[in-house]
C-alpha cells in the first residue's frame, strides 16, 4: 500500500509552512511508503519558496495548476497522485502525529471501504472573540469543525450532516479517479461557492461506496483573527446559500417565483434579517449567530437567482440585438 497526502494551496505561504512543520513531526509507520503532493494553484506569494524548504525533509512532490479554482487544483492532484489512497488536508491545518498511522490502520481494516474521515478541532488565534467561543456549537461549517465522537461510525448518503470535511479526509484512489471535483463548485476568483468535497462524497456514497469515521485521524484547523468576524461568518453562509441554490436549481425552477426569485426566499430573507438585527442586541451570541446564518443563506440564494435573471436578460438582449 502506497499513500498520497495531498494539499492544494493558494497564497497561504506562511500558513502552509505551519502545516508542513506538523507533517515533519508526524509519525509514519516504518512499513508505509508515502508521498506529499502539493499543488500550487497559481499563487502569487512565496509559496514555492516555502515548499522548497521542505524538499529533503518530507517526500515532497510539487505540481502547478494555472487555472484558478480549488476544484481545478484538486483534480490536478487526482491526475498525478501515485497513492493507492489519497489523504486530503488543507493548507491551514496542523496534523496530529498519529494521523497517517490512524488512516493506514483503517485502510487495512476496511479494504472494501472507499471513504474515511477524521476529527477536525479548531485552533483559534488569540485573543479569541468571546462570541465565537460562545457560538462554537453553531459554527461547525465556517470553521470546519468535525467531531462525531470516539466510536467508529459508517457514512451514509442519506446523512450529509455527518460527512467528513475536506480539511481532513481520505479516499481510495480508484474511486477518486472515477469521481472528480466539479469545477462549478469550490472557491474561484469572483465567485463564492463551497461544498465541492460534500458534492463528491454524496455522489460517491450514492453509487454504493462505503466509508467510516476514524476519530484518531485528527487535525487542528487554524482560525486566524481575520476569520473571527461577523463579516467572515456572513460571507461563508452566503457562499453556502449560493451553493445550495446552484445544486438545487433544476428542482427549484419548478417552484413559484416573484420577480425572478423563488417566492419562498423572500420571507426567509426578510425575516432572517429582522431577527438577526433584533437578536444581535437582545439575545445571546448562539441565537443571533443562528439568525445570521439564516439571513446569509437566503442572501446567497437570492444572489444566485438574481445573477441568473441578469444573465438571462443579457442573453436575450444579445439574441434580439437590443
Amino acid at each position: 500500500m502506497f499513500v498520497t497526502v495531498a494539499i492544494c494551496t493558494f497564497n497561504r505561504a506562511e500558513s502552509l509552512r505551519l502545516t508542513l512543520d506538523s507533517l515533519v513531526a508526524m509519525e509514519v509507520p516504518s512499513d508505509l511508503p508515502w508521498e506529499l503532493l502539493i499543488v500550487n494553484n497559481n499563487s502569487t506569494d512565496h509559496t514555492d519558496d516555502v515548499i522548497g524548504e521542505y524538499v529533503g525533509r518530507l517526500p515532497v512532490r510539487r505540481e502547478f495548476e494555472s487555472r484558478g479554482g480549488k476544484s481545478n487544483a484538486l483534480n490536478r492532484a487526482i491526475d498525478v497522485a501515485k497513492g493507492d489512497y489519497i489523504v486530503w488536508i488543507d493548507d491551514d491545518v496542523l496534523v496530529d502525529p498519529g494521523l497517517l498511522t490512524a488512516y493506514a490502520a483503517a485502510f487495512r481494516r476496511w479494504p472494501e471501504a472507499a471513504v474515511f474521515g477524521g476529527r477536525i478541532k479548531p485552533k483559534y488565534e488569540a485573543p479569541v472573540e468571546k462570541w465565537v467561543l460562545e457560538s462554537e456549537a453553531v459554527l461547525g461549517g465556517p470553521y470546519a469543525i468535525r467531531d462525531f465522537g470516539d466510536q467508529v461510525r459508517p457514512f451514509s448518503a442519506d446523512d450529509e450532516d455527518h460527512f467528513p470535511y475536506g480539511a481532513n479526509w481520505a479516499i481510495r484512489a480508484i474511486e477518486q479517479r472515477a469521481f472528480r471535483y466539479d469545477p462549478e463548485l469550490g472557491p474561484v476568483p469572483r465567485r463564492i461557492r463551497n461544498q465541492e468535497d460534500t458534492d463528491l462524497m454524496l455522489r460517491l456514497l450514492r453509487s454504493g461506496a462505503t466509508g467510516y469515521w476514524i476519530s484518531e485521524a485528527m487535525v487542528e484547523h487554524c482560525i486566524g483573527r481575520d476569520r473571527q468576524t461577523v463579516r467572515y461568518i456572513a460571507e461563508y453562509y452566503e457562499s453556502w446559500g449560493e451553493t445550495l441554490a446552484f445544486r438545487n436549481a433544476a428542482t427549484t425552477a419548478a417552484a413559484p417565483f416573484w420577480f425572478g426569485i423563488p417566492r419562498r426566499i423572500w420571507p426567509r430573507l426578510l425575516g432572517g434579517w429582522v431577527l438577526y438585527r433584533v437578536c444581535r442586541f437582545v439575545s445571546s451570541a448562539p441565537v443571533w449567530v443562528k439568525y445570521l446564518e439564516v439571513y446569509s443563506w437566503n442572501k446567497g440564494m437570492f444572489r444566485y437567482w438574481m445573477q441568473r435573471k441578469i444573465e438571462a436578460r443579457r442573453k436575450g438582449n444579445l439574441e434580439t440585438g437590443a
